[in-house]
């Protein structure tokens, strides 16, 4: 997965590459319909961090092949490519990359989720409604290097959410906190620490009977899905609030 934005961020930009969510692929202003054969080769030409070899491009992308079968799978879809739009990839020597000039989406969400991460700015709360609608990397594509990313982006996202949800909960601001904590249980709902999050904001809000439902609803889900119960650091949370509403019902 592409570690940098590479100064390909701007979501402004005419040219772009979206890999969150259905491949898509705009140059000028204009959409380019690919085979998958050479959408392969741009998506993962858009997820490297550098040039990429040609003899590891075509083994990566065709491993059953052999590597004249590869090498030569590979001329035909950077023909396409370049059929379709001389400027989508760059070869130097043996090495192909994508072009500068097309912006990725996965850039801009991979740049929120270290700023939040590191240390949630104001600017990076506000960005926050970009990773709460992320959708996952390139569904339904089964290539062993897609869904590795896939699952590294999916963390990255949780764990940048969570890191949100508690800020904001810091500020006072519960609504946008719920709303991040919620998208992190959305993404994983046995992740315990999100759900505690769900917790402490109904309590900062004094909404005991919410953080109880919340509570018994994510207990009878673990129960079912794995046959555990929730953590301790759960329990202690709200079962003291959990026993006092009971008592009242």
């Amino acid at each position: 997965m592409r570690d940098a934005p590479d100064g390909r961020g701007a979501t402004a930009r005419a040219c772009r590459l979206s890999l969150t969510g259905d491949f898509d692929l705009v140059m000028d202003g204009r959409g380019i319909s690919l085979p998958h054969s050479a959408e392969r080769v741009v998506a993962y030409l858009g997820l490297a961090p550098r040039p990429v070899p040609r003899v590891k491009l075509a083994g990566i992308l065709w491993p059953d092949a052999s590597q004249a079968q590869a090498a030569r799978s590979l001329r035909t879809a950077l023909w396409r490519l370049h059929r379709a739009s001389a400027r989508i990839a760059e070869i130097h020597g043996d090495r192909v990359a994508l072009t500068p000039a097309i912006g990725v989406d996965l850039a801009d969400a991979l740049e929120l989720t270290r700023h939040l991460l590191d240390e949630p700015s104001d600017d990076a709360l506000a960005q926050l409604p970009v990773l709460i609608d992320q959708s996952e990397l390139l569904p339904g594509w089964d290539d062993e290097w897609v869904v590795a990313d896939r699952e590294r982006l999916r963390l990255l996202r949780l764990v940048a959410l969570e890191r949100a949800a508690e800020r904001l909960l810091q500020l006072g601001e519960h609504g946008r906190a719920l709303e991040a904590a919620l998208a992190a249980t959305f993404a994983d709902p046995l992740r315990d620490s999100a759900r505690r999050l769900v917790v402490q904001i109904h309590l900062s809000e004094g909404n005991v009977a919410a953080a109880v439902r919340v509570y018994d609803e994510y207990r009878e889900l673990l129960l079912n899905e794995v046959g555990v119960e929730p953590s301790p650091e759960m329990q202690e949370l709200v079962c003291p609030q959990a026993t006092a509403t009971r008592r009242l019902t």
